[in-house]
């Protein structure tokens, strides 16, 4: 398993390009309103805005707090609602890796 993350970290910076399915163009976030969703490691599920960096780019990114990394496989999804409340998710969960801290 690669590692991205350690677990405990909140210096930990996710950044995803949000693109459309049928041609890998970028999805334009202006005025969207973008979501990084995952389990706890209590299995409750996690809703945190993530932070538009590049809006006609579609990339928006999260900063970890303290106890949301936890180690094993993590799972996210991308909760993207737009002006008129229209709501598209991502397609695939992205996972990502998650050692523990020594």
């Amino acid at each position: 398993m690669a590692y991205e993350f350690v677990a405990g970290d909140t210096g930990s910076i996710l950044e995803v390009t949000c693109k459309n399915d049928d041609d890998s163009t970028a999805i334009n976030l202006t005025g969207c309103t973008v979501a990084l969703q995952w389990k706890g490691i209590d299995g409750v599920l996690v809703s945190k805005s993530m932070t538009v960096t590049n809006a006609v780019g579609g990339v928006a990114q999260y900063q970890f707090a303290t106890a949301e990394l936890f180690s094993g496989a993590m799972e996210f999804e991308v909760k993207i609602t737009d002006v008129n409340s229209k709501v598209i998710r991502s397609l695939n969960l992205l996972s990502e890796g998650v050692r523990r801290a020594l």
